[in-house]
């Protein structure tokens, strides 16, 4: 009885790890998505996002197209290759973005509203 106790216990403990590993994800997502849309987290998360669906699209249309001779094999070579670049891509552009530097200079400000022309002289 001693061992079932303790493999409950781990298991227990490993779903409450595995509930709050996943809240914690969901809060963070949230905060991300709320950054606007110039910051390169929410951008680098959008692009995961948009290649996490496509990766399951493709594997959700496998199963229905597997049973079509001739049409499975042309999924098999094409689906993979295209899931590769695409990936590829998003890994080329987070480096991209994480050695381009921003600009430190700052911006030049004009002034709006009805006293601009006294502003600009």
């Amino acid at each position: 009885m001693g061992i079932l106790s303790t493999i409950s216990e781990i298991i227990r403990d490993l779903l409450i790890f595995v509930a709050v590993m996943t809240a914690m994800l969901i809060v963070l997502v949230v905060v991300i998505s709320k950054l606007p849309n110039e910051n390169p987290l929410k951008r680098v998360l959008t692009a995961l996002s948009y290649r996490v669906g496509a990766t399951a699209a493709a594997g959700a249309i496998a199963i229905p197209i597997e049973p079509i001779p001739g049409l499975d094999g042309i999924y098999d070579i094409a689906v993979p290759a295209l899931l590769i670049w695409y990936w590829f891509t998003f890994f080329r552009d987070a480096l991209r973005m994480k050695y381009s530097q921003p600009s430190s200079a700052p911006q030049e400000q004009k002034r709006i509203g009805p006293d601009t022309k006294a502003a600009d002289r």
